[in-house]
């Protein structure tokens, strides 16, 4: 402990600290440990020697229930900080009433609903002497922290007989007023009793004990109101704001308020959704043969890796975003899959607690295309196991083209969270970094598998393409004093295709109108064609033609298409065309939609900067044809 030089002070305050035994200290310590019930303070009667808080490693060993001075906490090093640790989702507020629900006492900071739990034990250490009569006034931050269950009374006690076995303890400072519903506590110290610099006090209920075991640690009421985060984190600490001599009217000592705020209760998330994944990427295959060389119906297919163990992203008919889930608290006893959780308080999942979900899509992704959820994947060769119900009795999710217009399924959060291994898949291991929230944590690995026809191979719908999927979710809790995780969303997949897209938003079959296609690559290119005119509503019956074969386009060569030849081969496919047209208020004296007016998007497989169109309308009696727009995704498009 750093003294005072008295030799170097004038004599009159040399004589007044002499008489005060006065130790210079800068600032106030903490000691915060758990341990099992009825845990002891480390180094209880031992006085820390140092002017400041030094080096906290000490470890907790003093924890067992026989009264022990041991470890390495003593007189030069601190007990290193062990606290208490709850989840975030478990501190919210009653939503009618607005008041505070969840007490923490650390009497039982396992939450076992009997005195038998854990405690955690909270140790002052002023590093300068306190003499009697001094206010040392102490405040809660963070998650909304107020003293709780307490009586309104609590002691700070130090060690009453030496640092010796069994060591009995008395209160040298109380509590002053109201105190339980506040984040403030007031002691006031004993008069006539000075606290020398450096002794270890309790927090704690009771004033006197035989031996440590009867500590009776404190209790504190937390109530956060934000929606919960991966970033949550509302820790509660506690700092010395004031510490003054004679009831509060003489001098601050410097040596008993802490320079720091206290880390005593760990508020963090339990549950980390839809985790570490990347956006999974797919090409629609436009060719008329599959990746194997076989003969396909365009556009039915991904392009995908013949060799198996290379499809673990992309299947012939599915493209699989991969994810994970983690729980710092545990879904059922320890065992198999299932490890120790890594918080103090958390919740269990029941069968009413949800992971809300949305599919959305930029644009239709096809009539066939829908969403699976999988708890496995065999690596040998990308097939998935343990298909996930998106909803009670609901196997397969739909996208919607909007948030608002999308179906929220309601997943079991149970089934996510928990930890599964099917026949045949890998294991799954945490890969969170050391020293890391999720280190630990038990961990499960999903996959979202956009799917064609419900088949992972086999299928002749046609996929659309250029559209990416943004999975939307929450974590919703069937408890309203719950917190539940805001709205979150992830992009998912991304589809687009294995070609150049032309599109020409207006063109007619009038006789003389063509569109010119040219492949600058140095491969032949196949085209297809979609179309559609002018209809009431162009999605009922055949008033769209999706993928309509139109041959090929030679390597850097370009091909003239006819309009009246690309009609016949859309009603070939059986196209219907227009379906009688609008009301005469809607288009003026436009009022009827014409049959030879249309739209189509042609496909072309040959890369996109590589292709480019141009559309070309005659006009009837006149020197020079009209150019008409077609659109590209060109790099070089001005």
């Amino acid at each position: 402990m750093k003294k005072f030089n008295l030799a170097a002070l004038p004599l009159a305050v040399a004589g007044v600290l002499a008489s005060t035994s006065a130790f210079a200290g800068t600032e106030a310590c903490f000691e915060v440990y758990t341990g099992t019930d009825n845990a002891v303070a480390q180094a209880f009667g031992v006085t820390y020697d140092l002017a400041a808080c030094g080096a906290r490693t000490g470890d907790n060993i003093g924890t067992v229930a026989a009264p022990v001075i041991a470890g390495p906490a003593d007189d030069v090093i601190l007990a290193k900080n062990d606290v208490v640790s709850i989840a975030y989702e478990l501190t919210g507020v009653d939503p009618v009433s607005g008041e505070k629900v969840f007490d923490l006492s650390y009497d039982d900071i396992d939450a076992t609903g009997a005195v038998t739990g854990k405690d955690q034990v909270i140790v002052y250490i002023p590093t300068t002497d306190i003499p009697g009569g001094t206010l040392i006034e102490m405040k809660l931050s963070g998650s909304g922290a107020e003293f709780s269950g307490n009586g309104n009374q609590i002691h700070l006690v130090k060690d009453s007989n030496g640092a010796t076995v069994g060591d009995a303890f008395e209160a040298v400072a109380s509590s002053d007023g109201t105190l339980d519903g506040t984040d403030t506590v007031t002691f006031i110290t004993k008069a006539g009793v000075t606290i020398g610099a450096g002794t270890r006090l309790v927090f704690s209920r009771n004033s006197t004990g035989a031996d440590m075991t009867e500590f009776l640690p404190v209790g504190i009421k937390l109530g956060n109101a934000a929606c919960t985060t991966a970033s949550s984190s509302s820790s509660v600490t506690l700092s010395v704001t004031r510490a003054k001599t004679d009831g509060g009217t003489g001098y601050e000592i410097e040596g008993a308020k802490t320079k720091t705020a206290q880390l005593i209760s760990e508020i963090a998330p339990q549950f980390y959704a839809l985790q570490d994944g990347s956006t999974a990427e797919a090409q629609v295959n436009a060719e008329s043969t599959d990746s194997s060389g076989a003969a396909v119906v365009a556009r039915t297919q991904f392009v995908y890796n013949p060799v198996l163990a290379n499809q673990l992203v992309v299947k012939k008919q599915e493209v699989a975003y991969k994810t994970a889930f983690y729980d710092r608290g545990r879904q059922g006893p320890v065992a198999g899959l299932i490890v120790d959780e890594t918080l103090d308080q958390f919740i269990t999942l029941g069968a009413d607690d949800h992971l809300k979900t949305k599919f959305v899509a930029s644009s239709a992704p096809g009539s066939e295309v829908e969403m699976a959820l999988y708890n496995d994947q065999v690596t040998a060769n990308g097939t998935h196991v343990t298909q996930e119900e998106v909803e009670d009795s609901v196997t397969w999710g739909e996208f919607g083209l909007s948030e608002l217009a999308a179906t929220t399924y309601e997943t079991e959060a149970i089934d996510v969270f928990t930890p599964v291994v099917g026949v045949g898949a890998a294991a799954e291991t945490n890969p969170a970094a050391v020293g890391t929230a999720l280190e630990g944590a038990n961990y499960n690995e999903m996959w979202y598998v956009l799917t064609n026809e419900r088949s992972a191979n086999t299928g002749d719908e046609i996929m659309n393409f250029n559209y990416v999927v943004d999975t939307h979710y929450t974590l919703d809790f069937d408890d309203p004093n719950l917190l539940d995780h805001c709205a979150q969303e992830k992009k998912t997949h991304e589809i687009g295709v294995n070609g150049a897209v032309l599109k020409v938003p207006y063109t007619t079959t009038a006789s003389g109108n063509f569109v010119r296609i040219t492949n600058e690559h140095d491969e032949s290119a196949e085209v297809t064609f979609d179309m559609f005119g002018e209809s009431l509503d162009g999605t009922v019956e055949k008033r769209k033609v999706t993928a309509v074969a139109l041959g090929t386009v030679p390597a850097q060569s370009s091909v003239v298409y006819f309009m009246n030849d690309v009609l016949e081969a859309a009603e070939a496919a059986g196209y219907l065309g227009a379906d009688g047209g609008y009301a005469e208020g809607d288009l003026g004296s436009n009022f009827k939609s014409a049959d030879n007016r249309h739209t189509v998007t042609f496909t072309v497989t040959a890369p996109r900067d590589s292709v480019h169109g141009v559309a070309v309308q005659k006009v009837i009696g006149s020197v020079a044809d009209r150019v008409m727009p077609v659109l590209d995704q060109n790099a070089w498009s001005q």
